[in-house]
Parts: structure tokens; sequence; C-alpha cells
């Protein structure tokens, strides 16, 4: 069920541009060497943000795709799961990061908030789309 536009936030939907912010905040934080040496794991810090990236592409795509067909509804709702498997494992990917890298905890906090919030709008997102195009 599509939501009215006084229930939206400055009647836009936001997910998009929340996740280039995660993508963006995930490569300025993986940039800092103090933080993500290399030389303890080159490695993660590049998944992190292949992952960030990925996130935000899938969700970016997914918003374009104008459901008219059955092919066009699962392409999308098929983008939207990805999303929200790929939160998953940025969050898996954020604990090892925490382990190998001693992050703080307050940085884990916020950063693992902003995941799981991206993840929960995506599965909202998702049912609502399941519901709407169930004609298709």
């Amino acid at each position: 069920m599509a939501m009215r536009k006084d229930q939206i936030a400055d009647n836009k939907f936001t997910l998009p541009n929340d996740a280039r912010n995660l993508a963006l905040y995930v490569r300025q934080i993986t940039q800092n060497v103090k933080v993500f040496d290399p030389a303890i794991d080159a490695n993660l810090p590049a998944q992190l943000r292949a992952t960030a990236d990925q996130i935000y592409f899938d969700i970016f795509e997914a918003n374009g795709v104008r459901v008219d067909s059955a092919e066009t509804k699962k392409e999308r709702l098929a983008l939207q799961k990805r999303a929200i498997r790929l939160c998953t494992r940025m969050l898996a990917l954020m604990d090892m990061a925490r382990r190998c890298f001693h992050l703080s905890g307050k940085r884990c906090v916020f950063w693992g908030r902003n995941v799981r919030d991206i993840r929960q709008r995506c599965r909202d997102w998702h049912e609502s789309d399941s519901k709407r195009y169930k004609a298709f």
C-alpha cells in the first residue's frame, strides 16, 4: 500500500540518498590509515566499500525500475532483496572490522544504526511493493 504524500518527510523518497550517504561515509572512514591500517588487512576496507557501493546501486536501480509487467516487478523486487542481504553482509563485515581494527564503540553504534535503518526501510519498501504490484 502506498503512503500518502503527507506521511513522507519532505514529500520525497529518501532511501537512495541515505544509501549514497552511507557509501560515502564508508569511503571516508576506510581511507583513514590510522584506523584501517593496510598492514593489518588491506582487503576488508575494500570489501566494506564495495558492499556499501552495491547497496546504493541496487536501491538506486530498483527505484528506477518502472513496474509495468511481471518481469519488471520481479527485477525490482530482486534488487530490493539483494540490497537487504547486502545490508546484513555489511553488518557482518563491520563486526569483523571492529575486531580487526579496534574501531571505537561510538563509531560502530552510529554506523550500525545507519545500516540497520536502511535495511529496515528497504524491507518495508519491498513489502509495500509486493502488495502494491500483486496484480502483476
